[in-house]
C-alpha cells in the first residue's frame, strides 16, 4: 500500500482469462475497487498454447 492508500495486486500462475475472475475477489478482500488493470504475459501465453494444440489435433 502506498502513502496515498493505493494498493497494487498481481495474480501469478493464472493463465488466460481465469485471472479476471479474481478481480472481484481482490476487491472484496481489500475493500477496494479496481481503477486500472492490465494483462500479463500469462494471458497471451495460454491463447498461443491452445491454438498450437488445436493444430496438432487437426493433423492427426
Amino acid at each position: 500500500m502506498s502513502n496515498e492508500g493505493v494498493v497494487s495486486a498481481e495474480t501469478r500462475g493464472l493463465l488466460g482469462e481465469r485471472c479476471l475472475d479474481y478481480i472481484a475477489v481482490l476487491e472484496e478482500l481489500l475493500g477496494a475497487r479496481t481503477v486500472q488493470s492490465a494483462y500479463t504475459a500469462d494471458y497471451t501465453r495460454t491463447a498461443e498454447t491452445v491454438r498450437q494444440e488445436e493444430r496438432d489435433v487437426e493433423r492427426a
